[in-house]
């Protein structure tokens, strides 16, 4: 959960800032695109890949920031292995909304957007009550068994698009998915902390130290 990275490494063959001017919202991307690819243990590929079309109810993401969380080590070391393979790795991404499927305003091309990585069944008790992350059917779980957006373009449904604010910038704004999101729940919501209590911080990562910060 930390080390932020543009799309020029990773998600693009060919270098660009984050920032910088993208594909035209409604134009249709370029038929591949590349993306760090897992294989399996220790196999980690930059490949050349289709790039994905934005389903019924789901939106095209131009990625213009990734994160890599330490979850993504786990993948290449073998710690973490979930059958799912090939894959795109990569939970922690922002990016705009290029390309919309049937059923989705087209008035959503253009935005910028942070990804939520879960997609759960909408249906069980855990989903129905806001703790999708932990729904025993997950639709998708992008990064870990669906394609990440370690990759110029990613697909997800409308709902895991959420809004960015212009005020905060992709490399900025990767990271909060996960990273942060996870600080902010054990802090705020499972631990119940508020401003002005004592605490003691151990094996303290980026996310938590925003957290942190953001409660002194």
């Amino acid at each position: 959960m930390g080390n932020t990275v543009g799309r020029a490494a990773i998600s693009s063959c060919t270098p660009a800032e984050p920032d910088a001017p993208g594909l035209p919202p409604g134009l249709p991307p370029p038929p591949t695109m590349c993306a760090l690819r897992y294989h399996g243990v220790g196999n980690l590929r930059v490949e050349t890949v289709p790039t994905p079309s934005p389903p019924p109810g789901g939106v095209l993401v131009e990625v213009r920031a990734a994160a890599l969380c330490h979850t993504d080590l786990h993948f290449a070391d073998g710690t973490l292995q979930l059958g799912t393979k090939p894959i795109t790795l990569g939970h922690e991404a922002a990016g705009v909304i290029v390309g919309v499927g049937t059923g989705v305003d087209a008035a959503r091309l253009g935005e910028r957007v942070l990804i939520y990585y879960y997609n759960g069944c909408g249906k069980c008790d855990w989903c129905v009550t806001g703790d999708e992350q932990l729904c025993g059917d997950l639709v998708a779980e992008f990064g870990f068994i669906s394609d990440g957006g370690l990759a110029r373009y990613i697909v997800v449904p409308a709902r895991n698009a959420l809004q960015l604010p212009a005020s905060i910038p992709f490399v900025r704004a990767a990271p909060i998915g996960c990273g942060v999101s996870t600080a902010v729940h054990a802090s705020a919501r499972a631990g119940g902390l508020r401003a002005g209590m004592s605490v003691v911080v151990y094996g303290c990562n980026g996310g938590a130290r925003t957290k942190m910060l953001s409660l002194r």
